[in-house]
């Protein structure tokens, strides 16, 4: 009997831990992002609510074999991408919570997937509305995706799927920055 449970203690610590449930790693701006922000109009922007689509997980995400994953310190999605544009917008000097232009938006699209042996994925997308006082001067959707080499092993598959996730949200911010109607909307 005492041989059964030694051989079963390690087995109930694998189970437990692959169910295991962490916060997003912290957010940190591209370089691509910075040089897209610095190349555009240098007009100050502040950053307004997001919030999710109603088909959205916007509190955890599965898809990290067995694991979650939550977003920012309140635990949403929609309040990590908020503050991922906090973030890339403070980097290139253009944040200015009392400005004129204001950013909001709602994620629509945030999936995550681990599971695979051998290529994992984030898609994520949101509908980024931008206004002038109380005109809307962008209202549009931009989707962006991440692929990332995966592995059999939970313990290499896991991280690299939660910084994958971090790419696409990277990726999204990029895409928002690069687009021509924001850079016009922004002048």
């Amino acid at each position: 009997m005492r041989q059964a449970r030694l051989l079963l203690a390690p087995a109930l610590a694998a189970v437990l831990a692959a169910c295991a449930h962490t916060p997003a790693p912290a957010y940190q701006p591209g370089v691509d992002n910075l040089r897209a922000l610095r190349a555009g109009p240098a007009t100050p922007l502040a950053v307004g609510d997001f919030d999710a689509g109603p088909k959205v997980g916007d509190e955890r995400l599965g898809g990290l074999r067995g694991s979650s994953m939550s977003g920012a310190e309140d635990g949403l999605f929609s309040t990590y991408l908020q503050r991922a544009l906090e973030a890339e917008l403070r980097q290139a000097g253009r944040l200015d919570p009392e400005a004129d232009l204001r950013l909001e938006g709602t994620l629509v699209r945030n999936q995550l997937s681990a599971n695979s042996g051998s290529t994992g994925y984030a898609n994520v997308a949101a509908r980024f509305v931008l206004r002038r006082g109380e005109d809307v001067v962008l209202d549009k959707e931009i989707a962006a995706r991440a692929e990332w080499e995966s592995s059999f092993m939970g313990a290499l598959a896991i991280p690299a799927g939660m910084q994958g996730y971090v790419s696409a949200v990277q990726k999204l911010a990029g895409a928002l920055f690069a687009d021509p109607d924001f850079q016009a909307a922004t002048r």
